[in-house]
C-alpha cells in the first residue's frame, strides 16, 4: 500500500506542476503583459484602462507602486496595436498618460512602461 500511496503523490504533484505553470494568454488577438515603472519618487495608485487579448475594453485592478519601483500587472493581457491609458493617483494628485503598444511585441511577451 505504501509504494501506491508515494506513487499517487508523485503524479499528484506532476499534475499539479503542470496545470498550475502560467501559459500564454488563450488570445483572439496578439496581446502583452504590461509592467509600469512608477518614475517618480513617492509611491502612487495606478490603473491601465485599454483592449484586452478579446478585443474587450477593460480596466486592471488598481495597484501601489513604491517610488521608483515596477509592478507587472500579472495576467492582465493587452491587445498589441491599441492605445492603452493609464491614470495615476499620488498624494492627491490625479494624473494620466497614454500609450500604444506596438505590433511588433511578441504575443505573450512583458513590456515595460515607464510612467512619470
Amino acid at each position: 500500500m505504501l509504494p501506491f500511496t508515494r506513487r499517487a503523490l508523485v503524479v499528484a504533484a506532476v499534475a499539479a506542476a503542470v496545470l498550475g505553470t502560467p501559459g500564454l494568454a488563450q488570445a483572439s488577438s496578439p496581446s502583452v503583459q504590461l509592467e509600469l515603472c512608477n518614475t517618480r519618487p513617492e509611491s502612487g495608485e495606478f490603473e491601465i484602462t485599454g483592449r484586452n487579448q478579446h478585443d474587450t475594453r477593460v480596466s486592471s485592478p488598481i495597484l501601489i507602486i513604491s517610488g521608483g519601483g515596477c509592478r507587472l500587472f500579472a495576467n492582465w493581457w493587452w491587445k498589441t496595436s491599441q492605445t492603452v491609458s493609464v491614470a495615476a493617483r499620488r498624494g492627491g494628485s490625479l494624473s494620466g498618460v497614454s500609450f500604444t503598444i506596438s505590433s511588433a511585441e511578441r504575443n505573450g511577451s512583458t513590456v515595460t512602461y515607464p510612467v512619470g
